[in-house]
């Protein structure tokens, strides 16, 4: 599972079905409108289309999404998909049972909510660069982080719940939430792109000089001034525009890279870590357990055993 999972919503009773694909359960508050996907008997090319941005989050089983004629893809628990206003998806739903249906949640957000969070980070969090806040359609189809899916599981509460001053609550989880995919759609262009990017985009010039020197020391106070700011300006744009620190950037990449590590069998624990650049191998196992669920010694068994078999 490759991400955070969304906690499944009681499934409906089966007296109250209307259909056994794609039945759907709607809360409709003033900014947006959750819906509730159930398909519980296989099926292919089935297709919706909303007027709205939609923000679609799979909580159980698994589809096939087809979208923007682009080859189908597999579509788990984890996994989120936006899709722009009047863009049909079409879907497969080679799996589903009664005993194993899909469930998805499709977050339809009013087109007027959207351009006022917009225009309020251009006006009031301009990007260093002079680029625009904006969603990104050719960034998708990507895995939750922990923020993405607490977000979603807090509007879930909020749109299902008896709150008084659910749209408040809601109108303001909406904003959090846009601002959170743009982020992680802002970072990832930039590791898509990095060559590109690296003459014309300070971050983007910052992180390739990371994962140069990924295994060194790498000093905050240098990397800001390699991006002509100061070091409270740097980490806290940095942070803005990307939604993460350059220090937890930076484990992040060292501990991808120690898992590349543990892939071998002659490289152990210990050479892992300090290969991979930290410096404290009680430290490394600990950010290690809280960023993969799993300690390094139990990540390399399993590797070793599935390679094995």
């Amino acid at each position: 599972m490759r991400g955070n999972l969304i906690s499944p919503f009681n499934l409906s009773d089966k007296k109250g079905l209307q259909t056994l694909v794609e039945n759907r359960k709607a809360y409709t508050l003033n900014h947006c409108e959750l819906n509730i996907f159930e398909t519980y008997e296989r099926s292919e090319l089935v297709p919706l289309t909303f007027n709205d941005l939609v923000i679609t989050s799979m909580l159980r089983g698994k589809k096939v999404m087809h979208l923007f004629d682009k080859p189908g893809f597999d579509y788990l628990p984890g996994e989120t998909v936006i899709v722009p206003p009047n863009v049909t998806m079409t879907i497969d739903f080679p799996e589903a049972s009664e005993l194993n249906p899909s469930q998805c949640t499709a977050l339809a957000i009013n087109h007027q909510e959207i351009k006022n969070t917009l225009d309020f980070l251009n006006e009031s969090y301009a990007k260093a660069d002079g680029d625009l806040w904006q969603l990104n359609y050719q960034q998708f189809h990507f895995f939750n982080n922990y923020e993405l899916a607490q977000l979603i599981n807090k509007l879930i509460s909020i749109s299902t719940g008896d709150y008084i001053t659910k749209d408040i609550l809601a109108n303001l989880t909406l904003k959090e939430l846009l601002v959170r995919i743009m982020q992680m759609q802002n970072l990832q262009e930039i590791k898509d792109n990095l060559n590109q990017l690296s003459t014309g985009n300070r971050f983007a010039y910052i992180i390739q000089y990371i994962k140069a020197h990924l295994t060194e020391k790498l000093s905050i106070d240098a990397l800001s001034q390699m991006a002509y700011m100061s070091k409270a300006s740097f980490f806290r744009i940095f942070k803005l525009e990307l939604g993460i620190s350059p220090v937890d950037f930076i484990i992040k990449e060292r501990i991808q890279l120690a898992k590349q590590f543990l892939k071998n069998p002659y490289c152990s624990i210990s050479d892992a870590c300090f290969k991979a650049g930290f410096n404290n191998q009680h430290y490394f196992s600990r950010v290690f357990r809280k960023l993969e669920g799993t300690t390094p010694s139990l990540y390399k068994a399993k590797v070793i055993s599935n390679f094995n078999n």
